[in-house]
């Protein structure tokens, strides 16, 4: 390994855009076409000492990237502007979430401390079975706390964070501003009941400029609290989620009924008709094994999971000294063409000891029928 590489944090995968022909598929399926969107890799990248402190003002020059072993310009986003965060806070409110909303009447006074004294702009969904948009983006404290006030249960079946994501980076898209974007997820560690294409979700994760940071309810316990509330044979049907009083959503969000069900629903990730690429697959499959990890780690975000309120204060502390201070790098792809994974090396030059939290790889290219 060479002086001054430091590997960053779990292995993900992102999106660039690089295209040419995808390799041939068996000939009894077909061929899929190739979607590019975007011509930059964005590496939302945090730096730490190690004791955890963050290294402020290092510049491009100092940052080291390699994309399968070929050095990258690196830009890195430098805009006063940028200071100002854009804070998407989706909390669940189907499956077991109603046992933790104790613990969350204190998240408005949180965010007021991750957001800081800089710019900010907080919007907040709510997800069971679809997500629904309780408070559009607004710097008044009010707002957010008058919006996590109303929240309620709305189902026992459902709790579709990876559609809340898709969601909430829709609504960040639509932002006119270079605040530094950012969604707080707080959740059950796995999903329940998306209807997003993981593999596209994948895609879109890599070329955004959006940190995600998970916060998740212990698994243990809400199998433990489900099983005292319902047996362990489980619930024997839904009962119809109490929608929310809200304003029509500006990207998709609907208010939404459960039908009638013996049991929970299979995940439902709309399979394309091709055969995706075995890498990619991987990808997809560990997306729903562990959704609230990997969606932090494809964006370059953080997970931190709870039980306590002690623990969730302490979570929450955390992404509130992280969130303004991480860098936005970005590079346009010089390695040779391919689709597929692409491995990203990052490192600092003269801080060999320094720990880094970054994407560590990429996807080029995301297939569609």
């Amino acid at each position: 390994m060479k002086p001054g590489w430091i590997f960053a944090a779990p292995f993900v995968f992102a999106l660039a855009v690089m295209a040419q022909p995808p390799s041939p598929l068996p000939q009894n399926e077909p061929s899929p076409t190739f979607r590019v969107p975007s011509n930059l890799v964005y590496l939302p990248t945090l730096v730490l000492t190690k004791r955890g402190d963050p290294v402020y003002g290092l510049t491009a020059e100092q940052f080291l990237v390699d994309d399968d072993g070929v050095r990258q310009k690196i830009h890195v986003e430098e805009t006063p502007e940028m200071e100002g965060l854009s804070l998407v806070v989706a909390v669940q409110c189907g499956r077991s979430a109603a046992a933790e909303f104790q613990k969350l009447r204190g998240l408005a006074t949180m965010i007021e401390g991750i957001g800081g004294s800089a710019p900010r702009e907080v919007a907040v969904v709510v997800y069971g079975e679809k997500p629904y948009l309780l408070s559009d983006f607004s710097a008044s404290a009010q707002a957010t706390r008058g919006a996590l006030s109303r929240l309620k249960p709305c189902g026992d079946y459902h709790a579709a964070a990876i559609d809340a994501v898709h969601y909430s980076i829709h609504l960040l898209e639509q932002r006119q501003n270079r605040y530094r974007r950012a969604i707080l997820l707080v959740g059950e560690e796995r999903d329940h009941g998306s209807k997003s294409k993981l593999h596209e979700v994948v895609g879109e994760l890599g070329t955004s400029n959006t940190v995600i940071y998970t916060i998740a309810f212990s698994p243990a316990k809400d199998q433990f609290l489900r099983e005292l509330r319902y047996g362990p044979e489980g619930p024997k049907k839904s009962t119809p989620p109490q929608p929310f009083s809200v304003s029509p959503a500006p990207v998709r969000a609907a208010q939404s009924q459960v039908a009638e069900q013996p049991e929970d629903p299979e995940y439902d990730d709309h399979a394309p008709v091709f055969a995706l690429p075995p890498q990619l697959l991987l990808v997809v499959n560990a997306l729903r094994e562990n959704t609230a990890a990997r969606l932090a780690a494809l964006s370059g975000g953080e997970y931190r999971g709870f039980v306590t309120q002690r623990g969730l204060d302490e979570a929450l502390q955390r992404v509130a000294n992280h969130v303004h201070n991480y860098y936005l790098l970005s590079f346009q792809p010089t390695a040779a063409e391919k689709l597929g994974q692409h491995t990203i090396r990052v490192g600092v030059s003269g801080r060999p000891d320094a720990v880094i939290q970054t994407r560590t790889s990429y996807w080029s290219g995301i297939p569609r029928p």
